[in-house]
């Protein structure tokens, strides 16, 4: 879908928001696979954001994990404000142009 977003708009920055608690379930090594898959976004300069959905007294911190190796933030829940959100926004839209 961001490729073809590319073409259609090369001067568009995608932005991807991953909400997790990190904790993937799918297939063999699914936190492996997650993690390949979130160094190929970050290698292709993509944006992002990690809401970290992890609740309770056991907290693993694979949401966190994510976060850094897609290269982009994490936030917490209760982190969501919208004044929060339109900074995080603006700090990694200003990332992703400096790194174009």
């Amino acid at each position: 879908m961001l490729r073809v977003e590319r073409l259609r708009d090369s001067a568009r920055r995608p932005l991807v928001v991953v909400v997790t608690d990190g904790r993937a379930t799918g297939g063999p090594e699914p936190v492996a696979l997650a993690g390949r898959a979130a160094r190929l976004f970050a290698a292709d300069g993509v944006a992002s954001v990690v809401v970290d959905c992890e609740s309770g007294p056991v907290r693993l911190g694979l949401a966190g994990r994510l976060a850094q190796e897609l290269g982009g933030s994490a936030v917490t829940l209760d982190e969501l404000r919208a004044d929060a959100i339109v900074g995080l926004v603006r700090d990694v839209q200003g990332t992703s142009r400096r790194a174009a």
